[in-house]
């Protein structure tokens, strides 16, 4: 099941530190496999979102200052 964020809705800093928690979680020593799977996908789909969200915003940026010369 993947949960997809719509990009007026996404929020960066909270899927950036969201991410961070899991990375943190998977290279803890206490890890079980079962949740980590699901961290790891989860992880993966945040990953993929931003990566996006910073694609568009590189093209915005892009745009505006093509527009200004």
């Amino acid at each position: 099941m993947t949960k997809t964020i719509k990009t007026e809705e996404f929020d960066f800093t909270k899927a950036m530190l969201e991410l961070q928690d899991i990375t943190d979680y998977l290279e803890s020593e206490d890890v079980k496999i079962e949740i980590a799977m699901q961290k790891y996908e989860r992880g993966s789909m945040l990953a993929q979102q931003i990566s996006d969200y910073l694609k568009t915003a590189e093209n915005k940026i892009t745009t505006i200052k093509s527009s200004l010369k």
